[in-house]
Formats: C-alpha cells, sequence, structure tokens
C-alpha cells in the first residue's frame, strides 16, 4: 500500500509539478501589466546598479532562478499556470565584462 500511495504521488508530481515561486526581485508586483512591468524596471535599476560586473549580475540573477543566456546576454524566469504564462525577462549589453546598460521586462500572455 505504501508503494501505491508513493507512485501515484511521484505520478503526480511529474504531470503537475509545482509552480515556482516568482524570483524574489518580481514578488508584489502590481496587478496590471503596465503597472507591474513599470516597477520591474525600476527594481531592476536599482537592485542591479550599475557598474555591475556580467559575472556577478548572472549570478545574483540566477540565484534567483532566472535562466541564464550568457551569449545572448539575456536572462528569463517563466511562470506558466493555465490560463497565463507570466515571464520576468532581464537583458544587458557589455563592454570587457562590465555590464554597461540592464533592460528588463515583466509581462505575460493569457487566454
Amino acid at each position: 500500500m505504501g508503494f501505491l500511495t508513493i507512485g501515484v504521488l511521484a505520478g503526480y508530481l511529474f504531470l503537475f509539478p509545482p509552480i515556482p515561486f516568482p524570483p524574489e526581485i518580481g514578488r508584489g508586483l502590481p496587478i496590471g501589466f503596465a503597472q507591474a512591468d513599470s516597477e520591474f524596471k525600476q527594481r531592476v535599476a536599482s537592485h542591479f546598479a550599475l557598474p555591475i560586473s556580467e559575472t556577478e549580475l548572472t549570478s545574483r540573477l540566477q540565484d534567483q532562478g532566472f535562466t541564464i543566456e550568457r551569449e545572448n546576454r539575456f536572462a528569463v524566469f517563466e511562470k506558466a499556470r493555465f490560463p497565463c504564462t507570466l515571464f520576468w525577462r532581464v537583458h544587458w549589453e557589455s563592454e570587457k565584462g562590465t555590464v554597461a546598460s540592464i533592460y528588463a521586462r515583466y509581462g505575460g500572455s493569457c487566454l
């Protein structure tokens, strides 16, 4: 009986994995996408004050759960749950390993 319960639970978690919490920097944003995007941009700008090394930026974003695409200078965190997919994105430009500019975007799409 115990093995059956474990098997059912494992199957459920495989089919319906738990939804991760948003990154700390993206939690508690306003409800509307436009207001939330503006707030997220402000948070990223103040949290990652320039100058910052590209290594430090990517490390700190990765610590918050972002997936890093170093070659494209891009980090993303997505949270999908019917009927919406939400995303937190950070793009940057760097020169000689130092971030020169950061762009942030929060948004989503819903059915």
